[in-house]
């Protein structure tokens, strides 16, 4: 099953769109979305009924919604913890409470979004992810999201992509970087 995550979408879900309309053919039928605004998520819903949506609250979200700052959920056999990642030092590209919690709930995988910087890594076990935001990204020019495999209770793979000129998709720095360790 692939997950098509998400983060930082700013009210502005255009991107997104065109990336669901992109993937799905390859069998995307999951969202994760990380926050900041969560209404997207709401929107996105209405738009694809079919898809399954899982978001939490971001730091410029209101309460207006049911959702939590952070939740576990299993999709696939896989643990999953997702937060928006501002209360736990992401801007400064500290991941390393995530990963206490993470440990702590038994996840596989831990995704948050919040600095609108890319970032992948495995530690003890725990695959770290944040997409970076696919409106208003900080780490590039370039918005970003990303696709996560999962099979058979595993993550199978992982992978970060931006959007450049002309709508086309290139791999994502952050992304090379985790490839090539």
């Amino acid at each position: 099953m692939k997950v098509l995550v998400i983060s930082d979408t700013h009210r502005n879900i255009q991107n997104v769109i065109h990336v669901i309309e992109r993937i799905r053919p390859l069998g995307v039928s999951t969202i994760i979305h990380c926050g900041d605004h969560i209404g997207d998520a709401h929107k996105l819903k209405k738009l694809y009924p079919d898809i399954e949506i899982y978001a939490v609250y971001g730091n410029c979200d209101g309460m207006a919604y049911p959702e939590e700052y952070t939740r576990v959920v299993v999709i696939e056999q896989v643990s999953i913890l997702i937060t928006h990642g501002h209360r736990y030092g992401i801007k400064w590209d500290d991941y390393s409470e995530l990963l206490i919690d993470a440990e702590a709930e038994g996840a596989k995988l831990a995704i948050c979004g919040h600095s609108h910087s890319a970032y992948l890594k495995k530690e003890k076990g725990i695959i770290l992810l944040n997409p970076g935001s696919i409106t208003l990204p900080r780490d590039s020019n370039y918005p970003s999201y990303a696709i996560v495999d999962l099979e058979d209770g595993r993550v199978k793979d992982i992978s970060i992509m931006q959007i450049i000129e002309n709508s086309r998709v290139c791999t994502h720095p952050a992304y090379t970087l985790y490839k090539n360790k």
